[in-house]
């Protein structure tokens, strides 16, 4: 189901920016330098230059040779012509799910579109086809990313080259200290990325990369989806999302007054996209909290909420990062085990994390699927 909702996530989102907002996509792209600028932007160019646009030119042409480095000097069987194809992905999609993005802060994926892409391109490639998501679709979310941090430095008056000089450092080090965070978690720490790891420390996000790999990229799509397959059945969500902003659009058209102006098909389909590895438990947290805080105090306190709400937030994530920081120092490096008490052990107790939520089991010796591939 989470492939099928996949599928249908990237049909509805083509079609939905098309009928929504389609007409302002087109009036910026020949209108956008002599719009009007707002205050920020008077208060920006008057105070600060703009970051050269052949700034931006020179790193993207720097990554893109170090990026083909990469894939035709190392055994990655990754073809320049499906690393291409893969930036292509990536930049093409950037515009539909960036308004998905700013209109619900949510963001759509494409892991499973990329997966499916390139398990048609270049079957049985389980490297390739990681390197092909990676380009195609984290390409897109860091690009989101920094397009959102520039438009923080820019209501915060942050100097356009300042924070253009801030983002490229700190990328730089952060993909140094992150390799080397990864190497020395694989070397020092026992039982990493595995169910009985102690500090739980199980992986779950690598765990579904890895599975992805065997399933798209070494046994490939060919011989699930296609037709005649054992999930053939799973291309209908393509023409399901084609059709569905259809049926919204109309809807909010025949009824203007109505709620149906607020649905969003990409978001309805691609709303549990981060199901597997998250659990209901991180749906209902993320549900309860998004609830107080967008429903009952936005409509009851609204004036705290548009004074605080942001501030809450911001400071939240970075509480969490501080208190991970803390935990791990203190406690992790140390073997010193987590407080024992209610909200740290009623996790340990559900189905999930038990995994006895699957309603039957493959007994020993039997399996599912094709007896043949």
């Amino acid at each position: 189901m989470s492939y099928g909702l996949s599928f249908a996530t990237i049909a509805s989102l083509v079609v939905y920016t098309y009928l929504n907002h389609g007409r302002q996509i087109w009036a910026q792209f020949r209108n956008g330098q002599a719009e009007t600028p707002d205050v920020h932007a008077k208060i920006m160019s008057k105070n600060y230059k703009e970051a050269p646009q052949w700034w931006y030119g020179i790193l993207f042409l720097l990554m893109l040779i170090l990026s083909l480095v990469t894939v035709l000097g190392f055994p990655t069987n990754f073809k320049w012509w499906a690393f291409l194809i893969a930036v292509l992905v990536s930049t093409g999609f950037s515009l539909p799910i960036g308004i998905i993005q700013a209109i619900t802060n949510v963001q759509i994926g494409l892991s499973v579109i990329t997966e499916f892409i390139m398990g048609y391109m270049q079957p049985g490639k389980p490297l390739a086809l990681m390197m092909f998501k990676v380009y195609g679709y984290i390409t897109m979310s860091q690009a989101l990313s920094f397009v959102s941090d520039l438009k923080f430095g820019h209501y915060m008056k942050i100097p356009p080259r300042t924070m253009f000089a801030a983002q490229v450092v700190a990328t730089t080090m952060a993909s140094i200290i992150q390799v080397f965070t990864l190497n020395f978690a694989l070397n020092h720490i026992p039982d990493v990325c595995t169910k009985a790891q102690s500090q739980h420390f199980s992986c779950p996000n690598g765990q579904v990369f890895f599975s992805a790999s065997v399933i798209w990229g070494l046994i490939g799509p060919q011989r699930i989806f296609s037709p005649g397959q054992v999930y053939n059945a799973l291309f209908w969500f393509f023409p399901i999302g084609l059709i569905t902003p259809v049926i919204f659009w109309l809807a909010a058209k025949r009824w203007p007054a109505s709620p149906m102006k607020y649905v969003n098909a990409p978001l309805i389909f691609g709303g549990s996209a981060l199901i597997p590895p998250a659990t209901p438990l991180n749906y209902l947290s993320w549900g309860i909290v998004g609830f107080v805080f967008q429903k009952y105090i936005r409509g009851r306190h609204f004036g705290w909420w548009a004074r605080l709400n942001y501030i809450t937030s911001s400071g939240l994530d970075t509480g969490l990062a501080f208190s991970t920081l803390t935990v791990f120092f203190l406690f992790t490096l140390n073997n010193i085990a987590a407080p024992k008490w209610w909200g740290n052990d009623v996790v340990l107790t559900t189905m999930d994390a038990q995994d006895t939520a699957v309603q039957s089991q493959v007994a020993p010796g039997q399996f599912f699927g094709p007896r043949e591939w």
